[in-house]
């Protein structure tokens, strides 16, 4: 089962539009990111906030009405 982390980023991911528009995001390798995403290691605390923050935004933007 993937663990919390490896899922925020995935979904982060996903928002963007794939990996590698993540990694350039958060400004990390993408063997960091590959590494992070398969639940091999734990990514650093900054860099996990920073996804929770992309799909918080992402979420309350499909949300807020226009205007």
């Amino acid at each position: 089962m993937p663990t919390v982390y490896a899922r925020t980023l995935r979904r982060a991911a996903e928002i963007l539009g794939g990996d590698q528009m993540l990694a350039t995001t958060l400004q990390v390798t993408p063997t960091n990111l590959a590494l992070w995403l398969a639940g091999h290691e734990r990514p650093p605390t900054n860099v996990f906030l920073a996804a929770v923050d992309l799909i918080s935004e992402h979420d309350i933007a499909k949300i807020r009405p226009p205007g």
